[in-house]
């Protein structure tokens, strides 16, 4: 009983932090890349979709939920969509997709624990995967709804993504670099 009750706060603990990293990130992200937006919500470098991707390959389900309440409130609070629908389905999207990439990885890649067999050029392949899944997913969505794709906004949601990842990648390659203590000729370049 103990046991489940400690992966309980576990998981709500992963839940909390991505919610949080996602929030703060797309609100750097309108900072800093403002001037960069295609239109509301659609940005061509999008730092977010990294988190997104990090979230599903760390903590898996725990990402996902997490992805889809921050979604789920930046939908209905921040960003002006036309219908609830389109808000909720928005959210299904930005997490689903990435949490997709992240099960089609882990399935081909035979993911162990501590994301075992996750080489370089894995990652590399994951990332583009998770910048194509969820811009296709709002799109699709989209389409589901009025018949109509925005091939503009797609590309641009697309290739937001894609640059986001790879960002967050390096800051997180970078991060990790620089804080490894069994790496200690890394401090002295």
């Amino acid at each position: 009983m103990v046991d489940l009750k400690e992966r309980a706060v576990k998981h709500l603990g992963y839940v909390g932090i991505t919610i949080i990293t996602f929030i703060g990130l797309n609100w750097i992200n309108e900072v800093v890349f403002i001037q960069l937006e295609q239109s509301n919500g659609i940005n061509w470098v999008f730092l977010p979709a990294g988190i997104r991707l990090l979230a599903t390959l760390l903590f898996g389900f725990a990402g996902f939920a997490g992805l889809l309440l921050a979604s789920l409130y930046l939908n209905f609070h921040h960003f002006v969509f036309q219908d609830d629908v389109r808000a909720v389905s928005g959210a299904v999207a930005a997490a689903g997709g990435p949490y997709l990439a992240y099960l089609f990885a882990k399935h081909w890649f035979d993911l162990g624990p501590r994301l075992r067999n996750l080489t370089a050029q894995r990652l590399l392949f994951t990332g583009v995967l998770c910048g194509l899944m969820s811009p296709v997913f709002h799109h699709a969505f989209m389409w589901v709804q009025t018949g109509l794709v925005d091939w503009t906004a797609l590309i641009a949601m697309i290739t937001g993504d894609i640059v986001g990842i790879l960002i967050v990648l390096c800051i997180a390659k970078g991060l990790i670099t620089l804080t490894d203590p069994r790496d200690v000729d890394a401090h002295l370049d």
